[in-house]
C-alpha cells in the first residue's frame, strides 16, 4: 500500500500493487504506444487533485527485492519501455507524474533536463541495451530553478559573474542560454514588441519569459536526443500546479506529451504555439485585475 491523504473534502490515494502471478512487463510496441502510455498516467495522476482519485501501480514483487522462486537467479530483468531525461527538482517525481511504476521507465536526472555529456551517454546505453525501449523523453517543469537561473543571468547579466565562478554550476546554466534567446525571440514575434530586455522591467513578461524557457528547453533537448540517438523523442513540461505534463499551445495548456520538433522550423513553430498561449493568458489577467 502507498502513501493515503485524507481530508475531510476528499480521499487521495495512491497504491502500488505488487503480484507475482503478472510478470510481464507492460510493453509498447511503437514510440505512438509509448506516448500514449505516458500521456494517459500523467493524466491519471493530475485526477488526484480533483475531486479525490485512486492512481494504482503495479510492481513486479522483485522491483522490491522480493525473490521469485519460479525466477532462476531471482533478479528482476530492466525492462522498461521508455526512458526519460528530467530535471532534479524533488517537486516532479517523474515516474509518479507520469503514472508508472518500478520497472516501467528508464530514467535519467539532472537539474534543469540538459542532454550534457554524461545524460546523453547513459540514453545510449538505453538504446543500445533495452530493447524494449520505444520512446525517449525529456520533461521540463514549471518554476525550474535552472531556468530561472538563466533567464535572470542574462536580464541582469551583473549577477552572473558570481555564478560564472562555480564551474559546475555555470556549465548547466549556460546549456540553458540558448533555449532563453530562443523563449524571447519567439516572445517577440508574437507580440511585435516584447524585446528581450524590455522582461528585465515587466515582471509578466519575465514569468512569460521563464515559462516559455522551459518550454524551449524540453523541446530543443528533446531535438537533441532524438538527433543523438537516432530514435523516437518527445518532450513536455510538468506544470506544478496542474499536476500533469504537457504543453502550452495557442488556444491553451495541453495535457500530454508531444512528440520532438524534427527541424528547425518545427522548434519555431512550438514555440510560436507556446508564446501566443503564454501572452494571451497573461493579457487575460491584467484584464481582469483592470479595475476598469
Amino acid at each position: 500500500m502507498g502513501s493515503i491523504e485524507e481530508t475531510p473534502e476528499r480521499l487521495l490515494q495512491i497504491r502500488w500493487v505488487a503480484r507475482s502471478d503478472q510478470p510481464a512487463p507492460i510493453e509498447a510496441h511503437s514510440p505512438a504506444e509509448a506516448l500514449e502510455l505516458l500521456s494517459a498516467g500523467s493524466r491519471r495522476f493530475a485526477a488526484l487533485g480533483s475531486s479525490g482519485g485512486d492512481l494504482e501501480l503495479r510492481l513486479d514483487p522483485e522491483a522490491l527485492g522480493f525473490v521469485n522462486t519460479s525466477d532462476p537467479d531471482g533478479i528482476l530483468n530492466q525492462e522498461p519501455f521508455a526512458a526519460v531525461l528530467g530535471c532534479s527538482d524533488a517537486r516532479v517525481p517523474l515516474e509518479l507524474a507520469l503514472g508508472r511504476g518500478a520497472n516501467d521507465l528508464f530514467v535519467v536526472r539532472v537539474a534543469g533536463n540538459v542532454p550534457g555529456s554524461a545524460c546523453l551517454g547513459s540514453l545510449l546505453y538505453a538504446a543500445a541495451h533495452l530493447p524494449r525501449v520505444q520512446l525517449f523523453a525529456v520533461v521540463g517543469h514549471s518554476q525550474c530553478g535552472a531556468v530561472t537561473t538563466a533567464v535572470d543571468a542574462l536580464l541582469f547579466p551583473e549577477t552572473y559573474p558570481e555564478l560564472a565562478r562555480l564551474a559546475p554550476l555555470r556549465e548547466i546554466v549556460d546549456a540553458v542560454f540558448g533555449s532563453v534567446r530562443l523563449a524571447a525571440a519567439a516572445l517577440q514575434r508574437v507580440t511585435g514588441s516584447a524585446t528581450f530586455l524590455a522582461a528585465a522591467e515587466s515582471r509578466e513578461l519575465r514569468e512569460a519569459l521563464i515559462a516559455l524557457t522551459a518550454v524551449a528547453n524540453a523541446a530543443l533537448s528533446a531535438n537533441v536526443v532524438a538527433q543523438h540517438l537516432d530514435r523516437a523523442a518527445a518532450f513536455g513540461v510538468y506544470e506544478l500546479a496542474e499536476r500533469t505534463v504537457g504543453v502550452m499551445r495557442a488556444g491553451g495548456w495541453e495535457p500530454g506529451l508531444r512528440m520532438a520538433p524534427s527541424d528547425d522550423a518545427g522548434l519555431r513553430e512550438v514555440l510560436r504555439e507556446a508564446a501566443e498561449g503564454y501572452v494571451s493568458g497573461w493579457l487575460a489577467e491584467s484584464s481582469a485585475n483592470d479595475p476598469a
